[in-house]
């Protein structure tokens, strides 16, 4: 019998190379992997193709681009209008 785990941690402050590399460890800053990508890979799995480009157009549109300084329109308003309760990325 296999059993997989996966742990999301939010440094890797106390991980030592040994453990890091044994772990199978793969750090991924949340300014390298944004909202973006996940949405896309959200869109690419809808069954009808004229259905995702709709999505692209909504999602361009309303959630605006991706870039490490500006989260979109969307993200902004958010920020702006509300409170975290929780600190979290943008993912």
């Amino acid at each position: 019998d296999n059993v997989k785990m996966m742990f999301e941690v939010e440094t890797l402050v106390n991980a030592s190379p040994a453990t890091v590399s044994r772990a199978g460890i793969i750090y991924v800053s949340d300014t390298d992997l944004d909202w973006a990508p996940v949405i896309e890979a959200w869109v690419r799995k809808r069954p009808d193709p004229t259905r995702q480009d709709i999505l692209r157009e909504l999602i361009s549109r309303w959630m605006g681009q991706c870039t490490p300084t500006d989260p979109g329109p969307c993200f902004d308003f958010l920020s702006r209008n509300t409170s975290e309760v929780m600190k979290e990325g943008r993912v």
